[in-house]
């Protein structure tokens, strides 16, 4: 690619960018003021799928909005010290064992990369590491050039 069209395609990037974070913006207070519109009008709220309740509306050409209101769902994983625990513990009583199962799990220590390669001879470090990983994608950003004012 020659540096003109470089330079072209990243004007363009950066001006594409620019416009989907306004759209974005834009986007976000329209979902805002419909979900104030339709926390206005409970009384128009049916039954959702799976419990909790939608509304929706329509605008003139037929296109349709619709707000949903998901009914509550249980939490993937209580803690099992503290507060919390004690209390739903004191609450389930003798059955607490049924109504709950126990899970044990880990997180990579601080500087786990470094601590795996200085702790574990080289091959079984890296394959430990790669183990622990997610793969990541790569990310692109953006900087609006500074333009004097003339």
């Amino acid at each position: 690619m020659t540096t003109p069209k470089l330079q072209a395609l990243i004007a363009e990037a950066v001006a594409n960018d620019r416009a989907l974070h306004d759209l974005a913006e834009r986007q976000k207070e329209i979902k805002k003021l419909l979900i104030e519109e339709a926390e206005a009008r409970a009384d128009e709220h049916e039954p959702g799928d799976g419990g909790g309740t939608r509304w929706t509306a329509t605008a003139e050409d037929g296109a349709i909005a619709r707000v949903s209101f998901p009914a509550e769902t249980l939490k993937g994983k209580i803690d099992g010290e503290g507060k919390a625990i004690e209390k739903i513990k004191a609450l389930a009583g003798p059955v607490f064992t049924r109504l709950f199962l126990p899970s044990v799990s880990y997180k990579p220590a601080p500087n786990f990369r470094d601590e795996a390669r200085a702790l574990l001879p080289k091959v079984e470090a890296g394959k430990l590491i790669k183990l622990c990983q997610t793969e990541s994608a790569p990310r692109v950003s953006f900087e609006t050039a500074e333009r004097s004012a003339e």
